[in-house]
């Protein structure tokens, strides 16, 4: 059991600049990560944030933070209204300026907003047809990424586009023509459907996940409306930690805000939930005369943290 992938300096803050409480500026946001003893950062962001991006590379170059990845929406468009591969202007600025500041995050690339699954299978033909459009509307963003040496890393956000079996075949597709700077930023929250299978899902995905963001997971999210839990409090939290550490991936684990609360609040009970975790797993392949671990973890700040949506 490999633990090691979840040490704090493998750790990434993501959604912490959109979902927060309390207005930060740029300083304000890399000094909290510093407190928080994190040193990676994926930047979420909405059109309001983007005038203030390079306000933000300049105060993560002045702590000590490394940009891992960059939220890049590149929602697929209904079909037959047009619009199929165009890079949205305000990503496009924000990878262009990341590339003159010679940085090189990862673009967490999210083609669909979708229902909660799993997705209900389509027709082979469909299937082939709706894959080739995908990679079709992929295709530029990766080019434009693999100029710039960066990677484009697709985000799973239920639908379709959320079972990591299509995002495999997308990829796969895209590989075949030459584009081989695709990978996955798994993420928890957006994963209740996977958890039954997600020793093999995860062992599937590995050779291509670049990221895989931590949630408080429970069975029952109450149809969406309960995703977002504490880290270290969900019921799944523990045996999907010892999936993850017996695997042997060893891509960036990201610790996750995106609630409308205090994001350092949020950020530092994932962070505890996570330490009690490791404490624990530790304790089941170590000797069992040690220290003794405690029975649950610390309470959190926020037990009930507000989903935004």
């Amino acid at each position: 059991m490999d633990l090691s992938v979840f040490d704090r300096d493998n750790l990434a803050a993501w959604c912490f600049v959109p979902y927060d409480s309390v207005e930060r500026n740029p300083v304000q946001r890399a000094e909290m990560l510093n407190r928080l003893g994190l040193t990676k950062a994926v930047w979420d962001w909405r059109p309001e944030h983007v005038p203030a991006y390079g306000a933000h590379l300049e105060a993560f170059a002045q702590h000590g933070i490394e940009l891992t990845g960059l939220w890049a929406p590149h929602v697929l468009p209904t079909e037959g209204d047009g619009g199929e591969g165009t890079i949205q202007p305000d990503l496009r600025e924000l990878i262009e300026e990341s590339a003159a500041r010679d940085l090189k995050p990862q673009l967490w690339a999210c083609l669909e907003f979708g229902p909660p699954g799993p997705a209900n299978p389509l027709a082979a033909q469909t299937q082939r047809a709706m894959v080739d459009r995908v990679a079709d509307h992929l295709a530029p963003l990766a080019e434009l990424a693999r100029a710039h040496g960066m990677t484009v890393a697709l985000y799973n956000h239920l639908g379709w586009f959320g079972e990591p079996a299509n995002q495999l075949a997308v990829l796969e597709h895209l590989a075949k023509g030459g584009l081989a700077n695709i990978g996955l930023a798994y993420q928890q929250h957006h994963g209740h459907a996977h958890t039954a299978q997600f020793k093999s899902l995860l062992a599937t995905m590995a050779p291509h996940l670049v990221a895989l963001g931590l949630n408080g997971m429970v069975r029952d999210p109450a149809g969406g409306t309960r995703k977002i839990h504490p880290l270290g409090h969900g019921e799944l939290d523990l045996g999907l930690a010892r999936i993850i550490a017996e695997s042997g991936w060893h891509g960036t684990v990201t610790v996750l805000c995106h609630t409308m609360d205090d994001a350092e609040q949020r950020l530092l009970d994932n962070l505890e939930g996570l330490a009690w975790m490791v404490d624990t797993l530790s304790a089941e392949s170590t000797d069992p005369s040690g220290e003794p671990v405690p029975t649950g973890p610390p309470a959190p700040r926020i037990p009930e943290p507000v989903w935004p949506h």
